[in-house]
């Protein structure tokens, strides 16, 4: 089942941006891989087996000159996200095989998912070329997500109703920027880079007016005990339908209020912030993760796994992880703590963690870790010097062996400000990591060199 091995509940959330507390320190990493095209893919797309990078039926090359026309003849046929042409990205995204590719839950391409949603109308009648082109620019260069929620301008009041504007202010969410959004946008990232078409799948039905995506999930994904499988999917309240004991069909949608939210960044987007793609994202695995509890105005959540009312925690992350990838998990646990949080040892050595990551990464996978801060790293000596003050979850996506044959970490981190991969010394990130998840074929696979 989704398994956890070691300790269990430990709050993912975002560590608040007005504490000034380095989740690594800054000198620690390095910017790498700018985002044109030309690096893009070689460093940021998984590779794809024998990809199609020609269109050569006549149903492509129209859906493709549909998708062309109406971007280049909108008012944003230059992404404001990098300045770059949206017809550059489409081109590219071709030339890579992205475009054509299939990995969809229901085998429909990026291309296909594109064409519905520039075709369809979206949901509180947003532009559905804005949106299309947002889809693009993330699977271009999925670096850009982030979980920056944005200010809420004046004009913007209008999309709020009355009765949730003292809501908003007394949960001190009105101007709030920073998020515990993090589990959610690192498993979005994940999604976009290794899964571009059911990314792009995901992007149409949350966007559309439904605002559903529909999941055809294998119950083994979850557990391979079937009453396992069920208990989890009653247990975290996911609506499904077409039930039988070998798969089901979840219905995956965001809460409420997440339009309210995804129509402000329509009309008041400011680069940094979330654009219309990640609100929706970002809220719907949220409300999987919190037992549909989630709200994307105040950014808090309820519950039956976690005592917290923002983030996700350890067992929510995996559940939703084994839901996006329809994959069963185990989630991996390296830190030991007391019950006052104090860090008091680890389950692994440091170079048993760097055969685990090696493993997935080498297998095609991303490693989503929640890492911890520390007192010593806040500087705070009010506490010991290994208590835990907060945690934050990032995605380790590559990595490579530098001049002196020490291993860096590539990683993406949606709470840094930078639309850059940065990459970390695995002997500075590692005694970090609070845990990690992997399928469980590939914790068979290093628990066996263990």
């Amino acid at each position: 089942m989704i398994n956890s091995l070691g300790l269990y509940g430990f709050n993912t959330n975002s560590i608040s941006k007005d504490t000034n507390v380095p989740k690594v320190s800054p000198e620690q990493t390095t910017p790498i891989y700018s985002s044109n095209v030309q690096t893009l893919y070689k460093a940021t797309v998984a590779p794809l087996n024998a990809p199609k990078t020609v269109l050569d039926n006549q149903k492509d090359i129209q859906m493709y000159n549909d998708v062309l026309s109406k971007l280049v003849n909108s008012s944003e046929k230059i992404s404001p996200q990098d300045n770059v042409s949206r017809q550059v990205k489409l081109d590219a995204l071709l030339k890579s095989g992205i475009l054509l590719n299939r990995n969809s839950n229901n085998s429909t391409s990026v291309l296909e998912n594109l064409h519905k949603t520039v075709n369809s109308k979206r949901a509180g009648d947003m532009d559905p070329v804005k949106i299309t082109g947002q889809v693009i620019d993330t699977i271009y260069d999925p670096a850009i997500i982030t979980q920056t929620f944005g200010d809420i301008p004046n004009e913007a009041i209008i999309y709020i109703h009355p009765k949730d504007i003292e809501h908003l202010k007394s949960a001190r969410a009105l101007d709030a920027e920073g998020s515990g959004t993090c589990v959610a946008a690192s498993v979005e990232y994940s999604m976009a880079h290794r899964h571009p078409a059911e990314f792009a799948r995901w992007a149409e039905g949350l966007t559309s007016e439904n605002m559903t995506v529909e999941k055809d999930l294998k119950l083994s994904s979850l557990s391979k005990n079937k009453m396992d499988a069920i208990w989890l999917l009653n247990g975290f309240e996911t609506p499904k339908t077409d039930f039988d004991f070998n798969h089901t069909k979840l219905k995956i949608k965001p809460d409420d209020n997440a339009l309210v939210r995804a129509k402000i960044q329509h009309n008041f987007w400011d680069k940094g912030e979330r654009n219309i793609i990640d609100v929706m994202f970002q809220s719907a695995l949220m409300n999987l993760g919190s037992q549909q509890t989630y709200d994307s105005l105040t950014d808090r959540r309820a519950g039956n796994f976690s005592i917290e009312n923002q983030g996700l925690v350890e067992f929510e992350k995996t559940y939703i992880e084994s839901v996006a990838e329809d994959k069963e998990r185990t989630s991996v646990v390296y830190q030991n703590m007391d019950d006052d949080q104090i860090l008091t040892g680890y389950n692994y050595d440091i170079q048993s963690t760097k055969e685990h990551i090696k493993t997935a990464l080498d297998d095609g996978e991303d490693v989503i870790i929640g890492c911890i801060v520390t007192a010593k790293d806040c500087n705070d000596g009010k506490f010991p010097p290994n208590k835990v003050m907060g945690g934050h979850e990032m995605t380790i996506t590559g990595y490579r062996n530098d001049d002196n044959g020490n291993m860096m970490l590539i990683c993406n981190d949606t709470d840094d400000n930078k639309p850059v991969l940065l990459e970390y010394p695995a002997d500075v990130l590692i005694p970090k990591i609070h845990h990690a998840s992997y399928t469980t074929n590939v914790f068979d696979k290093f628990n066996h060199l263990n």
